[in-house]
C-alpha cells in the first residue's frame, strides 16, 4: 500500500464514522441502514475507481496534501461548533458528506490502488456505516446528550487532521526500504472474501433479528 492509499483508509474509516453518527439522528429501521450504508459504499467505489482519470490535472495535490488535511481540520472542526451551539445536524451530516467524497476523489487520483483494493475500500466504507449506526442505537441511552458525543467524535477528528498536517511532509520524505513489514498479510482477494462473508453474516442477522421482532 503505497503512503496516500494509506491515508485514503484512514480517511474512509473516520468519514464513515462521522458520518454514520449524525444519520443516528434519523433512527432508521435495520434495512434502511443497510439502503443508505450500500449506497455510500457504491458512490465510494465509482469515485475512487473513476478518479484516476484526474490524476494527471491532479498530479500538483501530491505535494500539498497538508493543506487538505489542513482544510478538512479547520471544516470538521467548524462543523463540530455549528452543531454544538445550534442541534442542528443536517447541515453538518450535508456537508460532512460533501467533503468526504470530495477527499476519496482527490486521494484515489494520486494512488495505485488496483480493482480489488478499491472493491476493498468501499466494503470497508459499508462495515463502518453500518456498524457504527448500530451503536448509535445504544449512545441514544448513553448518560452523556448525543449530540455531545458526536462533538466529540469531530474534535477528535479535526485534531488528527491537524496532526497529518503537520506531519505528512516528514512522513512523505521517510525512506520506506528501512521499515520490514511487521506482517505478512493475506492476500487481497482473500481478505476481501473474508469481508464479504463478515458483512453476509451481519447484515443478515440483523435483517433477521429485524423482522422478528416486527413479528
Amino acid at each position: 500500500m503505497d503512503l496516500i492509499g494509506g491515508y485514503l483508509l484512514i480517511l474512509l474509516v473516520l468519514f464513515g464514522a462521522n458520518i454514520a453518527l449524525l444519520l443516528g439522528n434519523y433512527r432508521f429501521s435495520n434495512i434502511m441502514a443497510v439502503i443508505v450504508s450500500l449506497a455510500f459504499s457504491v458512490i465510494s467505489f465509482l469515485l475512487m475507481y473513476s478518479s484516476s482519470y484526474l490524476n494527471p490535472t491532479l498530479a500538483f495535490l501530491l505535494d500539498n496534501f497538508s493543506y487538505i488535511f489542513l482544510a478538512i481540520a479547520f471544516v470538521i472542526f467548524a462543523l463540530m461548533l455549528f452543531y454544538s451551539k445550534t442541534d442542528n445536524f443536517k447541515p453538518a451530516l450535508y456537508l460532512t458528506t460533501a467533503v468526504f467524497f470530495a477527499s476519496a476523489l482527490l486521494f484515489a487520483s494520486q494512488t495505485t490502488l488496483g480493482l480489488l483494493t478499491i472493491l476493498l475500500y468501499s466494503l470497508i466504507v459499508f462495515i463502518i456505516l453500518f456498524v457504527v449506526f448500530q451503536l448509535t442505537k445504544l449512545l441514544h441511552h448513553a448518560k452523556r446528550q448525543y449530540s455531545v458525543i458526536i462533538g466529540e467524535y469531530m474534535t477528535l477528528f479535526s485534531i488528527l487532521m491537524f496532526i497529518f498536517a503537520l506531519t505528512y511532509n516528514s512522513t512523505k520524505a521517510l525512506d520506506y526500504t528501512m521499515f520490514s513489514p511487521f506482517l505478512i498479510l493475506t492476500p487481497t482477494y482473500q481478505l476481501i472474501y473474508v469481508i464479504i462473508g463478515i458483512v453476509i453474516v451481519l447484515v443478515a442477522g440483523v435483517l433477521i433479528n429485524d423482522k422478528g421482532g416486527s413479528s
